[in-house]
């Protein structure tokens, strides 16, 4: 594979896609389909997030970890791997911790002709207890449909590193395009792009696993087959073959597909049992939200002062229990739980208070 060459133009793909129901769109039946492995050479564009000095810049700087140098680290590695599959060209919006603008990322793309973008990110939060990885894409038609198809196949990937999935999702900024300015430049430019959340540097789940030694090197590794997978690229030194991969395809959207704005509907409990001896509470909790995934859930024994560190929600079930432990001497214990969807958006349920004869 040559790296850094230019293809000498741009083929003309008919993919053949069918549609699933997502959130509120109503759209045909998903199908799985093969990968299309191309005449000429696919080119893409792996784009470090952030580099360079000043606010914003640096992006997350958490745990000794600064997430412009983690993301130039990853891209550097996920190109080398790459360049281990035939029919292919790869090019890097930066390969030095150097300052670039949305605007002159996406424009570089636009230059190499780039048939996807693919930005690299580590997440954080303001309340640092989520964890997991997640993909941004495009709201809009085909640049959604692509998207969300690649991020169902590399959050596969990722998974299998032991990363909680959040899942593929959107998000419409005040103005009605798409949010993120290096997604919303890219589709300007005709390009479909993504944003890759690997992972937060300020939660100790996540953390734990990126100071694994060559933890960078899986997701590399991750991210590259996943590449592979998505576009049915060979690999004669890998032994590799993904031309006859298939993987679920939803269809281009007949309108746009906005994010979630409301939390989930339904965060109720009962508590089925406790032992006054031990402390401990077995709660049942049902909750269920119709437009997005509940993907943690917490708890409180004290009415709601101090909650629990957040807890992965099975997405398969509305209803699940689990243990609460009050600690001894806890003055009138009451149980409050709370349901997230993926996109961090919080219900909380009514307290379930235990009379005045709770006492060990």
């Amino acid at each position: 594979m040559s790296v850094f060459s230019k293809k000498p133009c741009k083929r003309v793909v008919s993919y053949l896609f069918t549609t699933v129901l997502i959130f509120s769109l109503v759209l045909s039946p998903s199908a799985s389909i093969n990968s299309y492995a191309e005449p000429e050479p696919i080119v893409i564009v792996i784009d470090p997030g952030h580099g360079g000095e000043g606010e914003g810049n640096t992006g997350a700087i958490y745990n000794g970890i600064t997430e412009k140098d983690i993301t130039l680290q990853l891209a550097n590695a996920l190109t080398n791997e790459l360049s281990k599959y035939e029919n292919i060209t790869v090019y890097q919006t930066r390969t030095t911790d150097t300052k670039m603008t949305l605007e002159d990322r996406a424009a570089f793309a636009k230059r190499v002709d780039a048939d996807f973008v693919f930005s690299i990110h580590f997440n954080a939060s303001l309340e640092h207890h989520f964890y997991g990885s997640e993909v941004w894409t495009s709201a809009f038609g085909r640049f959604f449909q692509k998207g969300f198809d690649f991020g169902q196949i590399v959050t596969t990937e990722w998974s299998r590193l032991g990363l909680y999935q959040k899942g593929v999702k959107t998000r419409i900024g005040n103005t009605g395009r798409d949010y993120y300015g290096i997604i919303r430049h890219c589709v300007s430019d005709n390009m479909p792009c993504v944003i890759l959340e690997h992972a937060y540097l300020d939660h100790s789940y996540d953390v734990n696993m990126i100071r694994t030694s060559g933890f960078v090197d899986k997701l590399a590794h991750a991210d590259a087959t996943a590449i592979a997978k998505y576009f049915g690229l060979r690999s004669e030194a890998l032994g590799t073959d993904y031309s006859g991969f298939t993987y679920n395809t939803i269809g281009k959207p007949a309108g746009i597909v906005r994010q979630d704005r409301t939390e989930p509907e339904v965060c109720n409990i009962k508590v089925l049992a406790y032992d006054l001896s031990s402390g401990n509470v077995l709660v049942e909790m049902t909750t269920k939200d119709s437009e997005s995934p509940v993907i943690y859930f917490s708890y409180s024994y004290d009415g709601g002062q101090t909650f629990s560190l957040l807890q992965m929600w099975d997405r398969n079930k509305q209803t699940q229990s689990f243990n609460v432990r009050v600690p001894s001497g806890t003055s009138n214990p009451s149980i409050v739980c709370r349901s997230y969807n993926n996109y961090e958006l919080m219900a909380e349920s009514i307290p379930f208070r235990f009379n005045a004869n709770f006492n060990y």
